[in-house]
């Protein structure tokens, strides 16, 4: 079976039929961050890219700068997964993003083609997000039951790939609010491409510290936001 998935027996009732089926569904687990010795925060996420999640979290909440993160291990103490963090400096301001980066519209078709190619969790259950780091030269993708964590999780795999998330699109299949544009904030990735919905306040946000948000990109159709001075093809 697929990492990330789990066989579970259930009662399967339709209509007037009712019988013991068995069903997959998405595997998810509690995960202790320590930072310097000391409990952090918990996430509950799936139980695999441990490492790589805690790094792009530390990153994206404005934590440190990557070249501030020492080490990351993870384990399982008998009761949950644990990652320990060391970490030197900090980092707690968001910057206005300056970046060359430019994007046209087969751009961002692709970024939503591509999402739908890897979310193989998702199409098993439909239980996860995806997102993904996407380079002139490199990606970087990650699905989880959590948005913010599928978010971590493809920019701890993507900076560890030394992608340079100055020059990156962020793309994901959740939807954008303040929290999860915040984090394309703090690792100043200049473009980021949804799927579903963005808000009010996500849109802010783009607007004041640089980001081209686009969302509703589907089917061949999108809405920009924010910054439309970076897509080539629209006026």
């Amino acid at each position: 079976m697929i990492t990330g998935l789990k066989e579970v027996k259930i009662q399967r009732i339709s209509g007037q039929h009712n019988e013991v089926d068995s069903d997959i569904v998405i595997s998810e687990t509690e995960v202790l961050l320590r930072v310097n010795g000391a409990d952090y925060r918990a996430f509950y996420c799936l139980p695999t890219q441990l490492e790589q999640m805690a790094r792009g979290y530390l990153i994206s909440a404005g934590i440190c700068n990557p070249p501030g993160i020492k080490e990351i291990r993870s384990k399982w103490d008998g009761n949950k997964h644990l990652v320990e963090a060391s970490i030197a400096g900090y980092n707690t301001k968001p910057n206005q993003i300056k970046s060359q980066m430019r994007i046209c519209i087969t751009d961002i078709l692709e970024a939503e083609r591509t999402l739908n190619e890897h979310s193989v969790l998702f199409s098993n259950t439909g239980g996860t997000h995806i997102a993904a780091i996407l380079s002139k030269t490199n990606s970087a993708f990650a699905e989880d039951t959590s948005r913010h964590c599928a978010i971590d999780k493809a920019i701890g795999l993507a900076t560890q790939r030394a992608l340079n998330l100055n020059e990156s699109i962020l793309a994901a299949s959740c939807r954008q609010t303040a929290s999860t544009i915040r984090k394309a904030i703090y690792c100043q990735i200049p473009v980021v491409i949804s799927t579903s919905a963005v808000t009010s306040l996500a849109i802010r946000s783009a607007c004041k510290y640089g980001v081209t948000l686009i969302g509703f990109a589907r089917e061949h159709r999108f809405n920009v936001y924010s910054h439309k001075e970076r897509i080539s093809g629209i006026d």
